[in-house]
């Protein structure tokens, strides 16, 4: 039966995933190389002699826009909740508290120098918007490894259990694809539908991406690893035997081979030298007193004139009203859910629905064993167990000691790691997941913390469940003059690019109404026959 060539690549996308069906229709010369474009959105800079904002929500959209809004010549009012800026934007070093909303507490006893980003902890190359704002605050960055072929992955149905190496499964899996689409062509199936010289060069193609011998057949790899390391004595070097296809299929652990490919996954990635949360303390210094720490806002009120805020000093127990010309609100909408506001019915009815899932990490302390006795510097491991996620810390690289997280988790509902109900399970199922891929160096982890973003107040969640565009639709568009901003407000949920690009929008918005209410200039005689 003849194969078309949309039906092969179909195939190979199947079994190979996306880069292998695009490299493919590269080589057929269906598709040519080419970089990836980004639109990015732009601020217009509307000068806005003297009108008054209030942004409440010192998140990474409220800090754009107090510093953009500032620079154009608006007042701005930046009310925060907590004693500190980032929102999500979080970076927990020694002697800070963490705080559940059901009375959990922490404290991080770390040592001098390590810290651990429990919010964002990659900024992909291809953000520009938050890159361009490292580069303009003098923020220094360096390589995040997002992705390492020394990692690990682990599941029961695998290699009896024992974790093995990215490279390994990437390469055996590569192979033995490889193998059956030579077969497949050299058989005719497909000699109707591909030329011969089609065939030939997806052949020679195959070998090489394969690694196939001369007979098109995978015999194993020195790509995956060694069973006879190369070195100055008299063995040869023997590639490691490779994991038979039907134990790849069974192991399930697709995700973790192909998550780089992922266009907001994909090297190069970066973090700010020292923590995430210099980006956040950068906006801060920048703004000064623009920004009210502990302000706990209580009630919205607006109409045609303006916003009036009611919010909570927490410093000094007082009550506080402020007005304005505009609000930018980017409290998130399990926060927003609970305040006394006069939004619009169907403004309402969205934030109601907002659902955010309960995104967690739980990180230790450590000797470096992943470095020292694994070569693992930086990456991700994966696992099919309740903690499927080893995140290794890219920062300070050789150094004594580091914080590994033990499990990311993007939603804990419905999870068997959210099946365990208490702080402890969790943190014993982290051990042992490390346990599972390093044998013998569970029991050099200390000092865990467990951030789960569902109890921290004034977050209520990590990011919006269901983000269809549709969801929050009604949100890109103003109530009044209240204008709704943060990442849950753009396509990049849980990104800070997202919340910055959100936060050029509602700028942008309002500077359309600033324009209009602008007198227009003075008739010119001179001008009008000019």
């Amino acid at each position: 039966m003849a194969v078309t060539r949309r039906a092969f690549l179909t195939r190979i996308g199947q079994l190979g995933g996306y880069g292998a069906a695009f490299t493919f229709m590269q080589q057929l010369g269906l598709l040519p190389a080419m970089g990836v474009t980004h639109e990015q959105a732009k601020l217009r800079k509307v000068p806005g002699n003297g009108a008054t904002v209030v942004i409440l929500g010192g998140g990474i959209a409220g800090l754009i826009s107090a510093y953009e809004l500032g620079r154009l010549g608006y007042r701005c009012t930046l009310l925060e909740a907590r004693d500190r800026v980032g929102g999500r934007n979080w970076t927990v070093r020694r002697g800070v508290k963490i705080e559940f909303t059901d009375g959990f507490t922490q404290n991080c006893e770390w040592e001098e120098g390590n810290y651990q980003n429990f919010g964002p902890g990659r900024l992909p190359s291809i953000h520009t918007t938050m890159l361009g704002y490292c580069r303009e605050l003098n923020i220094p960055l360096e390589v995040e490894v997002n992705t390492s072929r020394c990692t690990l992955l682990q599941s029961d149905k695998l290699n009896g259990g024992a974790a093995v190496e990215q490279r390994r499964m990437i390469n055996d899996t590569r192979g033995h694809v490889s193998e059956l689409l030579a077969k497949s062509i050299n058989k005719g199936a497909l000699d109707q539908d591909l030329t011969s010289e089609d065939k030939e060069r997806m052949l020679t193609f195959l070998r090489e991406y394969g690694d196939l011998s001369h007979d098109f057949l995978f015999k194993g790899t020195d790509r995956s690893g060694f069973k006879i390391p190369p070195g100055a004595g008299k063995e040869d070097p023997t590639a490691i035997d490779p994991l038979p296809m039907h134990a790849l299929l069974d192991a399930d652990l697709w995700q973790g081979l192909l998550s780089e490919d992922a266009i907001d996954w994909q090297a190069t990635m970066f973090q700010p030298v020292g923590g995430m949360d210099l980006i956040p303390k950068a906006f801060a210094k920048q703004l000064g007193d623009v920004i009210r720490y502990q302000a706990d806002v209580q009630k919205i009120r607006h109409d045609h004139e303006g916003v009036t805020v009611t919010y909570l000093d927490c410093k000094t127990g007082q009550t506080v009203t402020i007005k304005a010309d505009y609000c930018i609100c980017n409290i998130p909408l399990p926060v927003l859910q609970t305040i006394d506001a006069d939004f619009a019915p169907d403004v309402r009815e969205v934030i109601a629905a907002g659902a955010y899932d309960s995104s967690s990490k739980i990180a230790w302390e450590s000797r470096r064993f992943w470095e020292q006795d694994y070569n693992i510097y930086g990456g991700i491991s994966y696992l099919r167990q309740p903690v499927e996620i080893v995140w290794y810390p890219s920062a300070r690289m050789f150094t004594p000691t580091g914080i590994i997280v033990g499990g990311y988790a993007d939603n804990e509902s419905g999870t068997p790691f959210g099946d365990l109900r208490t702080v402890e399970a969790k943190i014993s199922a982290s051990r042992q997941a490390i346990e599972l891929l390093h044998p013998g160096h569970g029991k050099e982890l200390t000092r865990p913390l467990y951030v789960n973003w569902g109890k921290i107040p004034y977050a209520l969640g990590g990011w919006l469940s269901d983000y269809s565009g549709k969801s929050i639709q009604r949100l890109l568009e103003p109530d009044g003059r209240i204008y709704f901003a943060g990442d849950y407000t753009s396509h990049l949920s849980g990104w800070q690019e997202g919340a910055a690009l959100s936060a050029y929008r509602s700028m942008n918005q309002i500077g359309i109404e600033v324009e209009k209410k602008r007198p227009d200039p003075p008739f010119s005689s001179s001008a009008a026959l000019s």
